[in-house]
This record gives structure tokens, C-alpha cells and sequence, in this order.
């Protein structure tokens, strides 16, 4: 008799703990499914057993029994990370066990072949069978057997004949595992390779080391934009290969997968390549998933999830853009992508590379302290100078008369480009046609009913809407507050900016990439190639077009409003500025030329944009950790963000009043300062609920013991009077709203 504890598949938050059962099978493995009785009624649940013992401490005789055999599902690797996330993150053990598992489902398909090949060859010689089962009997004696929907598809046999066919036992039917291949469309695009550069060379020196010793090592490599760093993944993940072991290399973009992807199929085996991330069909995923888990695929290129990618002999992962805010998750488990890869590359003795022109704030100052080993790469590739960066005062433009979204240099400078046939990039980073609708006459804005947030108008979809939980509505014909017909839309998003453009530069073929012209799958690789095969002069976009794009016609990049990140809520509001103003400039002048750069924004004068604008990452490094450290932000001390959400405004604030009062009676040590609210988030409705926030900046060292804490006291309010306020933990968030 073996004694089990396991996680179990059950959304109570009260129930968010392992749970003993006696277990007859000796066979028992961590990581195995079990089914065991529940509760008073002995409900059936699924299980994950996390722990296994010849003893227990509890009676024997007081313990139910788990109901049949244990199954294999995870492994000893995989119960660990989710230990750690449920230790770091506070999450629950089955959102952390969801990681993990494998979506979607095998597909068979019917496939029919010859029965008899000497019976079919009569059946032939008989001028008196039927014309469409000879044809057939004919495609499956030359070609082999054949699935029936391609029969149907490619030779046009209907399944009528078909079934007549097998009725008299001419063909037999049998069954194949469907194969689901993502991305077929994106064609391999070998690089001219020309060796490594010496500040490349140098850099790979270290990192084939660590490769070649087999032990875990955490590199930053800190690279200018254009400097090469996607060249030293590659060989990293070929010296890896040549060790018999396997990659990972993570991107923050389902966009930019696809360029991994051309550049990846383009050095190495195509059949070596899988890839995961969350635009895939079930299915895609799921054969994906099984090709990584038997080894056929050694690479895994993917986004945030493909971390938890089932690989075998991992050797080193990657973690391309790591200062991006998309490797932090928004919904549970909350987890850090960089964190879980470190966590992986140690547990595997595995290399850790991180890369980045603009380095988080955190990372840089582990590389600082040596906990990181930071690789330098100063200059771009191909030699050519940083793209020329010019900062528009959007301020001085008003005063000279120009209303328009464009300043007077930086339309200039697209015509120029235009006329000397070079790309363009313009980058906004708030899609829609206008922020907000709104009556000119006494002030009404639109706003979700749902979220409390004002509604952003989509011209494309002639509806006003809500961002945050996805409902449209019509704009109606006069102001339902004073009945006048002076309401209409006002703003800017890249929607607008993309009609703005056409009609200014007719001449030119303009395209847009943002969320909305991205949800169709395989419109990201439409307008990406496109734009690759210079089909296409002005690329507008969101964020997705001011991260990793690499290519060498574009000569000049507009950043239209560079400080809309800048004024919000948050600390990481100016790193996260001059992040977007490096990265989006980054993409000019990757080719023969020098590029060039107009950043347009009311805020010249902020140290996060003259930092950007003279790609200067040491300043502004130097100004922002002084701040870091007075305010005790991370990596100084770690930022708890607890939400309180629930359909009644009242029922909320109270839970996080209580909440907020026995921190400070337990922790003395939380002044006014380190404890703050509870208060209503940034955005205080969401889908129904309002939302409270208590914020907390905890810097002593034993940071584990007191997050055990605040998940003990979420347990008991779950179990208590405020049983129906969701109170959501989230551990050095990216997103304060």
C-alpha cells in the first residue's frame, strides 16, 4: 500500500491543497492521474499526485482510497515547476497542472486500400465493373492506399462508391493519426551567413562553454538593435544539437513566431522546428505538443507558454525581447516567463539566454551583481549606424499652426522615403479609429455598461468598442444625456492613422498590423509577407510592428504619440517608454543605409525620451534604479498587488478593508507607505465586477513566509463571510490596472 497526496481538479479556492488517499497500487509515480472520492458524497475528481509515500501520519483506517489504476501524465519535472509556481505565484494547483497538459485531441482519419490485390486485378479484367469503382480500384493499385478524403478531394470518387466498393470487399478501411502542421505557409529563409562578427565571436565563446560544460548558466546578452543576437540563439541551439539535446526559444509576439519560424526552418531541419502558442487550433497543438514529447522535434519556437513545452535533454532556452511585458501572464497561474525559464535551465543544467537592445530593469541589475553574465554587442551586423533619431515637439507644432497627427518633418521624410522607394513604419500604440465618443455640447462619453470605461470607436465595424470585455455598440444619433446631435468621435488609433495616410500619400500601398486586423489566423503572415516582399510602403501598426521586425528596405520610422505609455499609474510606465521608443526606432536602417527616426510626444524633456532618442541605455539605467531604489521597487524589494472583485462595489471595498487591516496588525513593519489602499483600480469595473486594490512593497528577505501568509488569509476569507469576493494575488505585476 503506498500513501499519496495529490492536487485536485476543483475550482473551490478553499480547496487549493494536497489531499492524502491510500493508494493500492504499488505502481504509483509522481506525476501520475488518479480518480478519487470527494467530500461528503464522494464526488469522482480527477487528480495529480504530487507526493508518494510507503507511510503517513494520518490513520490509515480514517483515509478513502483512490478508484482504480494511476495513469501516466506528468513528469517529476513537471511536478516541480508546479510547485514552484504555486510557491512564487500563489496559484492554484490546478491552473498550474493545466500548464502542462496537452490541449486538444488525436484525430484519425479513414483511410481505404487494396483488400486483395489479386481479386482487384480481376475485378479490372471484368469489361462489366463498374466505371467508378475501377477508377478507384486503379488509383489505389498505382498509388498505394489513399485517405478517403483526399480520394474524394484529388480524384473526385464519391464516398457512395466507396462504400460500394468495400461492400464487396474490393478495399478494406482502416484508420491513420491526422497530422496537424502549423505555419505550412511560412517557407524557410536561409540567412547569407557570413561568420560571426568578432563582438559575436567573442560572446559565443562564452556561451559554447556553458554549452560544453553542461551546466546551468545565465547569460544577458545586452545588444544593440541590429547587432546580431538572433544569430548567436542559432548557434547556441546548433552547439546544442550537437550534443544530442534540445531548445527552447521564446518570443514575445505570436507575430514575430513567424519570423522565428523562416529564419529557424531556414538553418535547421524543417522536421526539427515545432511550434507553440495559443493562435494554434486544438489540434495544431496537440500534434505539435506529441512530436516535442517523442523528440522528433528538438526546437521549440513559441510564445509565452512553449516554456512548459515538453522536451527531452533540454540544453538551453532562450528568451528573445526579455524586457517585454507579454512574458508576464494576466490571467492565472500570474507567471513570470523568465522566471519559470530560469527555474528550467537550472533544473536541467541547461543555458539560460536572455536578449535584449533594452534590457529590463531587473535583469540588468542581476548582470550587474553578477547573478546574470551580460554579453555586450555595441554595434549593428552589417556596420551601418544607428538610425538618426529626431524628437518632434508635438507642443511647438500647435503653435505653428499644424493640427494635423503628423509632424511637418515626419511628413516630409515619408514622401522622401517614398520617392527613393524605401519602407515606412508608423507606429501608434492604441489601435481602434478614436479613443473615445463623446456630445460636444455637455460633455457625455460613451461608456461600457459592463466595465465603467469609455467605449473606443472602430469606423471598419461602425461600433463603439469596450477593450476590456469585447461588446459593440451603435453610436446613436443625438446624445442620450441633452438630446443633441453634436456627438462624435474624438482621438486617434491606428485605424484613423491608416485612412490619414491613404489619403495623404495616395500613391503609396498602405497596410495596418494590429489586433483587429490580425484575429483571421494566417492574416499576420499575409501582412507581414507583404511587407517583406516590398508589396506593401507603409506599414501602421501597434506594438507588433515595433518588436523584432528585421527588415532591410525600411528606412524610416514614425513614433506618432511616444508618450502615451508614459503618464499611466504605473513605476514601469518610463522604462516601458523608452523601451517602445528603442525597439520601434530599432526597426530603420537594417540594411545599406542609415536610417532615420521622427518620435513625436508632448514630453520632450522626460529623461526616459532623450535617453531613447540617443540610444542611451546606461543613463537612463542609471536614472531609473536611483528611483527604484528610494522607492523601494523592484529589484529592490517586490511589489503585491491583491484585487478584490466582486458584483457589489460595497461587498469588495469591505473584503479589502478587512484584508488591508490584519496585514498591518500581523506585519507592524507595513508603514502607510508599503501598504497602500484599499482604493479602486485604474480600472475599478470590469465585465460586471468591481475591482479593489490593496498594493503592497514588501522588501524584507523573507518574502516566501510572508506570501505563505497572504495565501493562507485568501483561504480563509474564501471560507468565511466574504466566501463570494474573488481575491486575485498577483506577484510584481506588469499591468497595474
Amino acid at each position: 500500500m503506498k500513501y499519496i497526496q495529490a492536487a485536485l481538479d476543483n475550482k473551490a479556492a478553499a480547496t487549493n491543497m494536497l489531499y492524502t488517499y491510500a493508494c493500492p497500487d504499488d505502481g504509483v509515480r509522481v506525476g501520475d492521474s488518479v480518480r478519487v472520492p470527494f467530500g461528503s458524497g464522494n464526488r469522482s475528481l480527477a487528480g495529480v499526485v504530487f507526493k508518494v509515500s510507503d507511510s503517513t501520519d494520518i490513520d490509515p483506517s480514517k483515509l478513502k482510497s483512490v478508484a482504480g489504476p494511476a495513469k501516466p501524465l506528468l513528469t517529476e519535472e513537471d511536478v516541480y515547476l508546479c510547485e514552484e509556481m504555486k510557491r512564487r505565484y500563489l496559484c492554484r494547483y490546478t491552473d498550474a497542472v493545466r500548464c502542462f497538459i496537452p490541449p486538444g485531441f488525436r484525430k484519425l482519419q479513414d483511410q481505404l486500400r487494396i483488400a486483395e490485390p489479386g481479386e482487384a486485378e480481376e475485378f479490372l479484367a471484368d469489361p462489366k465493373s463498374p466505371r467508378r469503382q475501377r477508377e478507384l480500384v486503379e488509383v489505389l493499385l498505382r498509388h498505394g492506399p489513399a485517405l478517403k478524403s483526399d480520394l474524394k478531394r484529388i480524384f473526385g470518387i464519391d464516398y457512395s462508391v466507396m462504400a460500394a466498393a468495400e461492400k464487396k470487399g474490393l478495399v478494406c478501411r482502416g484508420t491513420v493519426e491526422k497530422k496537424r502542421r502549423p505555419h505550412t505557409a511560412v517557407l524557410p529563409d536561409p540567412e547569407g551567413f557570413d561568420g560571426l562578427t568578432a563582438e559575436q565571436e567573442a560572446a559565443f565563446r562564452e556561451i559554447r562553454k556553458a554549452v560544453q560544460e553542461q551546466q546551468y548558466r545565465g547569460f544577458l546578452i545586452h545588444g544593440v538593435t541590429g547587432s546580431g543576437k538572433t544569430r548567436l540563439y542559432m548557434e547556441t541551439v546548433r552547439e546544442v544539437l550537437r550534443k544530442g539535446k534540445s531548445a527552447i526559444v521564446l518570443v514575445p509576439e505570436i507575430s514575430l513566431t513567424i519570423q522565428a519560424i523562416e529564419k529557424f526552418r531556414g538553418e535547421f531541419d524543417p522536421e526539427l522546428v515545432a511550434v507553440l502558442h495559443s493562435r494554434l487550433s486544438e489540434g495544431e497543438r496537440f500534434d505539435e505538443w506529441e512530436r516535442i514529447r517523442r523528440g522528433e522535434a528538438r526546437i521549440v519556437l513559441g510564445a509565452r507558454s512553449a516554456v512548459f513545452a515538453p522536451v527531452r535533454d533540454l540544453g538551453v532556452i532562450v528568451v528573445d525581447e526579455e524586457h517585454e511585458s507579454s512574458y508576464k501572464a494576466d490571467n492565472p497561474p500570474k507567471y513570470d516567463t523568465r522566471e519559470m525559464a530560469q527555474v528550467r535551465a537550472r533544473y536541467n543544467d541547461a543555458v539560460l539566454l536572455m536578449g535584449s537592445a533594452t534590457p529590463s530593469v531587473e535583469n540588468y541589475y542581476r548582470s550587474e551583481t553578477g547573478e546574470l553574465k551580460r554579453l555586450e554587442l555595441k554595434k549593428r551586423y552589417n556596420e551601418v549606424r544607428l538610425p538618426r533619431v529626431e524628437v518632434a515637439d508635438m507642443r511647438l507644432e500647435l503653435q505653428r499652426g499644424n493640427r494635423s497627427v503628423f509632424s511637418i518633418s515626419l511628413f516630409r521624410q515619408i514622401r522622401e522615403s517614398l520617392e527613393d522607394h524605401r519602407q515606412v513604419i508608423l507606429f501608434l500604440n492604441r489601435r481602434g479609429y478614436a479613443s473615445f465618443v463623446s456630445c460636444r455640447n455637455c460633455g457625455y462619453v460613451m461608456t461600457c455598461p459592463e466595465c465603467g470605461l469609455s467605449l473606443t470607436y472602430h469606423k471598419s465595424e461602425r461600433a463603439a468598442v469596450c477593450h476590456y470585455c469585447g461588446r459593440k455598440f451603435r453610436i446613436p444619433p443625438e446624445c442620450p444625456e441633452c438630446r443633441s446631435r453634436y456627438i462624435k468621435e474624438f482621438g486617434t488609433g491606428t485605424e484613423k492613422i491608416e485612412e490619414l495616410t491613404r489619403k495623404l500619400f495616395p500613391e503609396a500601398k498602405v497596410d495596418r498590423l494590429d489586433l483587429d486586423t490580425t484575429r483571421q489566423k494566417g492574416s499576420a503572415e499575409r501582412i507581414l509577407g507583404a511587407f517583406k516582399a516590398k508589396e506593401t510602403d507603409i506599414l501602421i501598426g501597434t506594438q507588433l510592428v515595433a518588436k523584432g521586425l528585421d527588415y532591410d528596405n525600411v528606412h524610416l520610422v514614425g513614433i506618432l504619440a511616444a508618450d502615451i505609455s508614459l503618464h499611466i499609474p504605473d513605476h514601469r510606465a518610463p522604462e516601458n517608454t523608452f523601451q517602445l521608443i528603442t525597439q520601434a526606432g530599432g526597426r530603420a536602417g537594417r540594411g545599406d543605409l542609415q536610417g532615420s527616426v521622427v518620435v513625436q510626444t508632448y514630453s520632450p524633456d522626460h529623461y526616459a525620451v532623450r535617453c531613447a532618442a540617443r540610444a542611451d541605455y546606461r543613463q537612463f539605467y542609471e536614472n531609473e534604479i536611483r528611483i527604484r531604489r528610494e522607492m523601494h521597487y523592484p529589484p529592490f524589494g517586490n511589489v503585491i498587488v491583491l484585487t478584490f472583485l466582486h458584483e457589489e462595489e460595497e461587498k469588495a471595498q469591505a473584503c479589502g478593508e478587512e484584508f488591508a487591516a490584519i496585514l498591518r496588525e500581523r506585519f507592524p513593519k507595513l508603514t502607510g507607505e508599503d501598504l497602500l489602499g484599499p482604493r479602486p483600480t485604474h480600472i475599478p469595473k470590469i465585465r460586471g465586477r468591481y475591482r479593489y486594490q490593496v498594493l503592497i512593497k514588501y522588501i524584507d528577505r523573507d518574502t516566501e513566509v510572508f506570501l505563505g501568509e497572504l495565501d493562507a488569509l485568501r483561504l480563509r476569507f474564501a471560507a468565511e463571510k466574504h466566501r463570494g469576493v474573488s481575491i486575485g494575488i498577483d506577484v510584481n505585476p506588469y499591468s497595474m490596472t
